[in-house]
């Protein structure tokens, strides 16, 4: 799984998910897995500001992500 951490605030990322979409956009905050709702997936996400939309991906969503 990729570590998503490291990215958090990261600035202008690509991001694939594991569909093959290439997302571009700024990475924003990491939601913790502890963070989320009982009736959510217990998982790590990134927010990524992309196309003028927040959007967010879980950990187990993404394929690859790099800063550019």
């Amino acid at each position: 799984m990729i570590n998503i951490w490291k990215f958090e605030y990261a600035g202008k990322v690509k991001l694939i998910d594991i569909d093959g979409n290439e997302f571009i956009g700024d990475a924003q905050e990491i939601t913790d897995a502890s963070e989320r709702p009982e009736e959510e997936k217990p998982e790590d996400g990134i927010t990524i500001f992309t196309d003028g939309k927040l959007v967010e991906f879980y950990q187990s969503e993404i394929r690859s992500i790099e800063k550019i």
